[in-house]
């Protein structure tokens, strides 16, 4: 058996059983997210109480907002509201994401039955709050609930997030050992002096469904024919994927290779000793620095301004870190800013929450090379860009790899049954796994 046998047959394995091992998950994961690729739409329309809110003339200041946030806060002491995202439309609620507060008692965190909190810019109501990911069938959670699904399953945060991530790593290996499959064997020269067929025309079979083939034999050309076509944005679903899961790895695989800092994923310092409860530099000074560094900065890099994206606060790090829109982002099909929540796709810059220093900037693009080519993996997975073009596609495509995940399964228990003694397609080849022919 020659090496390229040998290597062939080793691939045939790897993607047989690999893609067994995926296959449930992306059934999973492709159809939750050809569900959330509308996320927002659907929030906004069975979450309305909490998503949306009557625009008020006079409009809202970053000042109104963090004034807002302070107040929620001291509504509940045992809540931090850690996150503070500023709404991009008239309409919008402004949204937080919350951790628990530090029992300055006991030194430990508060126990807290939620995770988001939501209120009108305008007046401060406290519109509802939840815990992302919670399984309920109610509208105020149940795209939540999905969104969680997609890249967590039922798993607590910080496991499924690896679990995911593993997962996107292992679908990028699972789509190219696939991809190397569906290429023409190496033609031996025929005896008679005949010319073969060209690689192109072989392999050309690959891309079609055979129009008089039955059982599992078209149910071949329908996997591997739709894996071709597909193939493009199985990868980078696969490794956007393995970027939004574990950041941390990510970030060291790229920057090997190109410049890429993430503030997310590789802080511009390491961890206080202890986390810092009650910073010397509030949140309202943190956002005025915040905007007077921005200024300087697309003053110096030459970017304009836009929105106020977000501000965070990193106790754990004594970090601010505030996002701003420029004119460095990816933008919609009608010309708007990506998402608000991301700095891997908003300009964000890191303040120490000690002193009010500027500690960097990030711009996702047109910066550093490994962040212009994350920031769109990231935006393309999230359909922040393309409009709703781009969202039917992925919607579309997410139904397409249940479709692919399912008859692989499908081609296993075929090949698996005729294995079996006495099994009458035993003595039929299921073709899984073979070359088109020359």
């Amino acid at each position: 058996m020659s090496n390229a046998t040998r290597f062939h047959t080793l691939s045939v394995k790897v993607h047989r059983y690999l893609g067994l091992l995926l296959a449930i998950f992306l059934i999973l994961i492709a159809g939750t997210g050809s569900i959330i690729a509308f996320y927002d739409d659907l929030e906004r329309s069975f979450n309305a109480r909490m998503r949306v809110v009557t625009p008020q003339a006079g409009g809202w200041t970053i000042h109104d907002a963090l004034a807002i946030r302070e107040k929620l806060e001291a509504q509940d002491p045992r809540s931090h509201l850690f996150s503070l995202q500023f709404p991009q439309k008239a309409d919008e609620s402004l949204f937080s994401r919350v951790m628990p507060a530090i029992n300055p008692d006991s030194g430990e965190p508060y126990a807290i039955d939620y995770d988001e909190v939501f209120a009108n810019p305008y007046t401060g109501e406290r519109l509802g709050q939840r815990i992302i990911g919670e399984a309920t069938l109610q509208s105020s959670g149940l795209f939540s609930f999905i969104y969680y699904l997609h890249y967590a399953l039922i798993l607590p945060l910080g496991l499924g997030t690896l679990l995911m991530g593993s997962l996107g790593l292992a679908w990028a290996l699972e789509s190219m050992v696939g991809f190397y499959l569906t290429l023409p064997a190496k033609v031996k020269p025929a005896k008679t002096g005949r010319k073969p067929r060209s690689f192109v025309r072989r392999w050309s079979t690959s891309w079609k469904i055979s129009a008089g083939a039955h059982g599992a034999r078209r149910m071949l050309d329908i996997h591997r024919a739709s894996g071709l076509w597909l193939w493009p944005l199985l990868l980078i679903f696969a490794v956007s994927g393995f970027a939004l899961n574990l950041g941390g790895p990510y970030a060291g695989f790229v920057s090997r290779f190109v410049d890429y800092v993430h503030f997310q994923e590789k802080p511009p310092r390491d961890p206080l000793a202890q986390p810092l409860v009650r910073p010397p530099i509030d949140w309202f000074k943190a956002a005025e620095l915040g905007q007077s560094y921005f200024r300087q900065q697309a003053k110096a890099q030459g970017f304009t301004l836009g929105k106020p994206a977000s501000i965070d606060y990193r106790r754990d790090l004594g970090l601010y870190f505030f996002s701003m829109h420029t004119s460095r982002d990816l933008l919609d099909a009608q010309g708007n800013p990506t998402e608000t929540n991301s700095p891997a796709t908003t300009a964000t810059i890191a303040i120490d929450a000690r002193d009010g220093r500027f500690l960097g900037l990030q711009l996702p693009t047109g910066q550093r090379a490994g962040n212009t080519m994350t920031s769109w993996l990231m935006a393309l997975h999230v359909t922040a860009i393309g409009g709703r073009p781009w969202q039917i596609a992925v919607s579309a495509f997410g139904l397409l790899v249940v479709t692919l995940s399912s008859t692989g399964l499908l081609l296993w228990w075929r090949r698996h049954n005729a294995r079996r003694p006495g099994s009458r397609t035993a003595r039929s080849p299921s073709g899984a796994g073979s070359r088109p022919a020359a």
